[in-house]
């Protein structure tokens, strides 16, 4: 057989992240006969689905856009290739899909603090080996804000102040701290600062 297919994009054992997939691509080529246009495309799970071909020397090279490459199990990509000498070759590429990673749950990692995180996927059916990918990210530094207060008269005497955080976002069984600090009469008398703490009771 005079047709040769070789060079698909992604090797074996090598993993490719979902996110930077964007098609599959192998090289199709006959250095005697021509190879067929309309007889040369890509096969998804036995499917057959649009095959774009670009020219390389002695053939093409044959390119499928996946809609969606997001999925669980094992997928199974064919090149079917014809040459204009009625010859035909195909051959097929197993997929397995590795893990999806995501943090569904807060977690306090502390202010200022690199976290890294670890992935492995075995692959036990074909050409067994596991693969490991680490990625890290710094959690964000403490910050301090002065938090503005609205204050409305009750009487001559009394007043109530209302104090809007920064957010609404606490975790329970945790301690908070609030300092009122600042407050002066029209004598310019400063009261000392008023400290007050309260925690979020965990409805479990």
């Amino acid at each position: 057989m005079a047709i040769v297919i070789d060079n698909f994009s992604i090797d074996v054992d090598e993993w490719v992240l979902v996110s930077d997939l964007t098609s599959f691509s192998v090289d199709v080529t006959d250095t005697v006969y021509p190879i067929s246009v309309s007889g040369t495309y890509f096969l998804h799970d036995g499917n057959i689905v649009p095959t774009i071909l670009s020219g390389i020397p002695n053939g093409y090279k044959a390119y499928y856009y996946p809609a969606s490459v997001i999925s669980s199990g094992t997928i199974v990509l064919t090149i079917h290739a014809e040459n204009t000498n009625s010859g035909i070759i195909e051959q097929n590429y197993n997929l397995l899909y590795g893990y999806h990673v995501t943090f569904d749950e807060v977690i306090d990692w502390g202010p200022k603090s690199t976290v890294v995180t670890t992935v492995e996927a075995s692959n036990s059916v074909f050409c067994p080996n596991v693969e490991g990918a680490a990625v890290y990210f710094e959690t964000r530094d403490l910050e301090s804000y002065d938090l503005d207060a609205s204050i409305t008269a009750i009487t001559s005497v009394d007043l109530s102040a209302s104090i809007y955080p920064q957010n609404k976002f606490f975790f329970y069984d945790r301690t908070y701290t609030i300092t009122v600090s600042g407050i002066k009469d029209f004598n310019g008398n400063e009261l000392e600062p008023v400290v007050f703490s309260f925690t979020i009771e965990n409805p479990k």
